[in-house]
């Protein structure tokens, strides 16, 4: 079970220092046609890259869940299912947010976005930017538990 969790923490590793590097291309280029020939240079490469790594960690983080006996602990009152809980809320909203801005990403790829496209777009990159550290978080506290 240790390569399991080997491989979740490495695709934990790509997953959230992929998206801060992003994150932090996205608030540094002040240029915007750099930052239009850079998103467009290594976006979609970004967006499959990122897709594998986040479906590796939804894989693995089940067959740890299910080795842990998380998911047991999921409506108790304890700290562990608390944490459990915020998790896989936090997850399911990680998921969510990643398949909004993925689409806009992808369908309006070297293409002028409206405002609404671009505001579900940003949104979308700053609730991934988020929820990537409350999981962090949360997930060193469930394994403190453990």
């Amino acid at each position: 079970m240790s390569w399991i969790l080997y491989i979740h923490i490495l695709a934990a590793c790509a997953w959230i220092g992929g998206s801060i590097v992003l994150f932090g291309l996205g608030v540094f280029l002040k240029d915007k046609a750099t930052q239009e020939a850079v998103y467009g240079a290594i976006g979609p490469f970004y967006g499959y890259f990122e897709t594998v790594w986040l479906l590796i960690l939804i894989g693995t983080g089940f067959i740890l869940g299910d080795h842990f006996h998380l998911f047991t602990v999921i409506n108790s009152e304890t700290e562990l299912g608390y944490y459990v809980k915020w998790k896989l809320l936090l997850v399911a909203a990680l998921s969510i947010a990643t398949m909004i801005h993925l689409y806009i990403a992808f369908s309006t790829h070297k293409k002028t976005r409206s405002l609404r496209q671009k505001l579900l777009s940003r949104g979308g990159s700053m609730a991934i930017f988020i929820l990537n550290l409350a999981i962090l978080w949360v997930a060193i506290n469930i394994r403190s538990i453990l």
